[in-house]
């Protein structure tokens, strides 16, 4: 599946910016993915009409939308009103998942049933960061040596906890009943057809192997979300991809900076994905930012912030036309906007 498909950047709403507020752009996406908070910001931020870092810092403050373990599973951010069903379809996969690697380090399930009642009550009397659970389990007598984020894991597929607000630059844990009251219950079907809409709708024309990537469903399950999810069909290249609209057309820029784990890139890729990329597929998973050049990754790049300017340092594969520097340009422009910085932008090969 290739980023610069028909369609695809309008769902994306990276073609022009439409999205007034961050809760928009989550429920839109379905969810997006945070491994580092600040670039997951800067994902919800380039599809909104200029919210800065500091709009979404205090809108993650408040509430308006919760980052958890909840596809595959990583970090991402999640509208609250989603978050349990969505746990609801993709938590029996991922505890499969899991279950291997956690016996292989020795988290038994009767120690990871332990952390989460000692996780749980910990948090009754409100937000804790990571190292204050830590100090918990242990003085419950449940050495957390190794296995902390883990048993944090466990406890957030549960639907028993969530990320709360930052204290200074350290994320907090909550009790999700705290936020969010837990829907009725919903036959699951509903839920696999609500799910492929949702990933359909804020992703563009998609396969079945992308909604099993992005949910950690099988690919039977994916299958069936389809058809339940009444999409339409359609070939591109031999392939049959499934939309939830009609496709728009948007003109591709001449290059976009996203953020790692950008949804732009959020599906199964394929070895002609990274042609026009120079280095290897662990190099962009450990990035910070990602360069797309007419819609396919072309390099990376990072942002180094100062009291009064952000440095921005692109690693550009290709030739860099004048229309390409235009573009980064812009986008660096953007990017200074969002951090409230004055950019300096940097370009190497």
């Amino acid at each position: 599946m290739k980023p610069s498909i028909s369609g695809r950047l309008h769902a994306q709403g990276l073609d022009t910016p439409r999205f007034g507020t961050a809760i928009e752009v989550v429920r839109h996406l379905g969810c997006v993915q945070s491994q580092l908070h600040d670039m997951g910001l800067w994902a919800v931020a380039k599809r909104t009409t200029g919210l800065t870092k500091s709009d979404l810092d205090a809108a993650f403050a408040r509430g308006d939308f919760l980052r958890t373990h909840v596809l595959r599973p990583t970090w991402h951010f999640v509208d609250p009103s989603d978050i349990h069903w969505l746990l609801t379809v993709t938590a029996p996969r991922i505890r499969q998942m899991m279950s291997s690697s956690n016996n292989t380090i020795g988290l038994s399930p009767d120690k990871l049933d332990r952390s989460a009642e000692v996780i749980v009550e910990a948090l009754s009397d409100g937000p804790r960061t990571r190292p204050e659970l830590g100090t918990a389990l242990a003085d419950a007598g449940v050495d957390p040596t190794g296995h902390l984020i883990h048993m944090a894991m466990n406890a957030e597929i549960e639907a028993l906890v969530v990320n709360g607000p930052m204290r200074g630059k350290q994320h907090t844990y909550v009790l999700l009943d705290s936020v969010v009251t837990a829907p009725p219950a919903q036959p699951r079907d509903e839920l696999l057809a609500l799910i492929a809409r949702r990933y359909a709708r804020g992703h563009g024309p998609i396969r079945d192997k992308d909604l099993a990537w992005w949910t950690s469903l099988t690919l039977t399950d994916s299958r069936r979300a389809l058809e339940l999810g009444e999409l339409r069909p359609t070939d591109i290249d031999g392939e049959t991809y499934w939309s939830h609209d009609e496709l728009v057309e948007a003109e591709q820029p001449a290059a976009m900076l996203l953020s790692n784990f950008d949804e732009y890139i959020s599906y199964a890729r394929d070895p002609g994905d990274y042609e026009r990329f120079d280095g290897t597929a662990e190099q962009m998973m450990r990035s910070t930012g990602l360069l797309a050049i007419d819609g396919q990754l072309a390099g990376l790049w990072t942002r180094t912030i100062k009291s009064k300017a952000v440095t921005i340092t692109v690693r550009c594969s290709p030739r860099v036309t004048t229309a390409i520097k235009r573009a980064l340009e812009s986008e660096a422009a953007a990017f200074g906007r969002f951090v409230e910085r004055e950019p300096e932008l940097q370009i190497t090969d």
